[in-house]
């Protein structure tokens, strides 16, 4: 991993808006050198007694909190390009259908999300009829959970810290202190860079009183969720993945979504 795009070792997110809570200077093609093989909602290795920091844990948390309010703001100066593509998965973990949206994006600065279709190539997919947009494929979530106003809701543990590709990062466990049937929380794990102190890599799911947060299409839960850097001090999604099981008519359907965010531009 460089400080200017992650990539993925070893799936949150999408249909992502902002302030519900959630893009580029010059932003290729990101994400994942290889995927992963399973995002079953894996735990970091354990840390029985991590090292203490350098710098107190809770000053770590305050500092990247500031830093995704500053990711919040700044996304509304942004326009980007996403795509969704939803794959069915064979017995050898490869494709064997797809389909793909790619929209054209941006947040107004009441959080608004316009989205303009750019392209939909004809569907492979041979099992999923998928015929809803974009919009309603995933469960829309802020790609920026974690904000300074967000902390009260939360606990957050220091767990350690680890290598991250060429990035030497600490990692959190996140979890909700309540739930409620109105709100969904983010619960999973976060991984936050020592340098700039920012959130560079999420896994974990939403949840609520009454379960996790799916959409009323697709059945993804957990996502795993890595971001890049755009220009000096943000950083923005770029990759996110999930793989899940579909009942098509009693049959499962191993499937996969992928999701892509490039061609940030200010507005």
């Amino acid at each position: 991993m460089t400080r200017h795009s992650i990539h993925l070792a070893a799936i949150f997110v999408i249909a992502l808006l902002l302030p519900a809570m959630p893009v580029a200077l010059g932003a290729q093609d990101a994400g994942p050198m290889q995927p992963p093989a399973s995002t079953k909602f894996p735990a970091p290795p354990p840390a029985a007694k991590p090292e203490p920091p350098s710098i107190p844990p809770d000053e770590i948390i305050r500092r990247f909190a500031a830093k995704e309010d500053a990711m919040v703001r700044a996304i509304l100066g942004y326009t980007f390009q996403k795509s969704v593509r939803i794959e069915e998965i064979g017995p050898d973990n490869k494709p064997t259908g797809q389909m793909e949206i790619v929209t054209q994006e941006s947040i107004s600065p009441d959080g608004k999300l316009t989205a303009k279709s750019l392209r939909r190539p004809p569907s492979t997919l041979k099992q999923l009829d998928i015929q809803r947009g974009d919009s309603d494929l995933l469960a829309a979530t802020p790609l920026f959970p974690l904000t300074t106003s967000q902390l009260p809701k939360y606990e957050i543990g220091f767990g350690g810290k680890q290598p991250l590709d060429e990035l030497s990062a600490y990692f959190f466990t996140v979890k909700p202190r309540a739930l409620d049937r109105a709100h969904a929380y983010f619960s999973g794990t976060i991984w936050v860079d020592e340098q700039d102190l920012v959130i560079v890599k999420l896994i974990g799911k939403w949840v609520t009183e009454t379960g996790d947060v799916t959409s009323s299409v697709l059945p993804f839960t957990v996502f795993e969720t890595y971001r890049q850097q755009v220009g000096k001090n943000l950083w923005f999604p770029a990759y996110s993945r999930s793989d899940d099981i579909a009942d098509v008519a009693g049959v499962k359907v191993p499937i996969r979504v992928i999701v892509r965010w490039s061609d940030f531009a200010p507005l």
